[in-house]
């Protein structure tokens, strides 16, 4: 900026207008304009046709009132140009170091939003020096605390809790990377929330919520990995062989308000606090808990029974959902 003002100073006449065009680009940085509606601005402005070449993406692009790649980008790095004919105008070199300037910030602003890079970063079959690019690319830094979310639902919520955000759809639930960690979430999703590491091991947070996620029901709609214990193990079983297993199959059998009751008793662990969780007078709790044992058969009336029946419920839900 301070070269610019020293040449400012020798165009005496141009000046003011030099000042306005600085003005005009940064206006357009502020409004975080996308890269065409950068280049339209800037073919307007100059009164000729601009591009700009992204070599981190290989991508091309020229404007005079659309948008459209050039099939052939000159040769650099990361170029500017103008396509005037005849006389360079006396603003033209202004002109092109703010429009320079603008596009590093507008392309870096869009590389961030891109979702591939998103995916690049969760892949397990990346190398370091490859994830700390696209970690970099996407704002965090390979040392930062990471937290990958898996969710099933309504994202928006989740990107308007602040912090550092970036969302991608892979295969068929959103993927979500935050800085820092998530303290409370939004109504409505289901979400498999993944341990808080550096960057550079964000694909293990990822594991870790895609596993969560297949957890989660209608009455858990949100887990996290650091909660699940020895339940994680589970995870690795095939479906099919969960569902061979009888405590599984007699829960499947639970109608809904027995199922509430033994959820209520597993969490509670005492059918007078379960009742009060559900706004239930006690006998009314321990009736259900007596027609809930008959279908399950076994007893719920201690911590062994409690604990067989907390895991079948768990691997119920375990089992109608595939690896994500």
């Amino acid at each position: 900026m301070r070269g610019l003002l020293l040449r400012l100073s020798t165009l005496d006449a141009d000046a003011e207008s030099a000042v306005r065009v600085i003005a005009y680009f940064d206006s357009l940085v502020r409004d975080h304009v996308t890269v065409p509606s950068l280049l339209m601005a800037t073919a307007r402005l100059a009164q000729c046709p601009v591009g700009l070449h992204d070599a981190a993406t290989g991508r091309t692009y020229r404007a005079d009132l659309t948008v459209e790649t050039v099939a052939a980008p000159p040769e650099g790095t990361r170029l500017v140009w103008m396509e005037r004919d005849g006389e360079p105008h006396g603003l033209d070199e202004i002109v092109l170091e703010r429009f320079a300037v603008a596009a590093e910030v507008t392309l870096e602003r869009a590389t961030a939003q891109d979702p591939a890079l998103v995916e690049l970063a969760l892949s397990a079959d990346i190398g370091e020096a490859e994830r700390t690019r696209a970690l970099r690319l996407l704002g965090f830094g390979p040392a930062m605390p990471v937290q990958a979310l898996a969710v099933s639902g309504e994202v928006a919520g989740i990107r308007a809790l602040g912090g550092h955000v970036r969302v991608a759809r892979v295969g068929a639930v959103d993927a979500v990377l935050t800085s820092p960690a998530v303290q409370a979430l939004p109504d409505g999703a289901r979400v498999g929330i993944g341990p808080e590491l550096p960057g550079l091991r964000v694909a293990e947070s990822w594991a870790g919520a895609r596993t969560a996620l297949r957890f989660t029901g209608p009455h858990d709609r949100v887990v996290r990995w650091s909660e699940l214990g020895a339940l994680a193990l589970f995870a690795d079983l095939p479906p099919a062989a969960i569902e061979e297993l009888p405590d599984v199959r007699a829960a499947r059998r639970l109608g809904e308000e027995a199922l509430t009751a033994v959820r209520a008793l597993c969490v509670a662990g005492s059918i007078r606090a379960a009742a009060t969780t559900v706004h239930l007078h006690h006998s009314s709790m321990a009736a259900r808990i007596a027609r809930a044992e008959s279908v399950l058969g076994f007893s719920l009336a201690d911590s062994a029974g409690s604990l067989r029946a907390h895991l079948a419920l768990a691997l119920v839900r375990l089992s109608a959902t595939e690896p994500a």
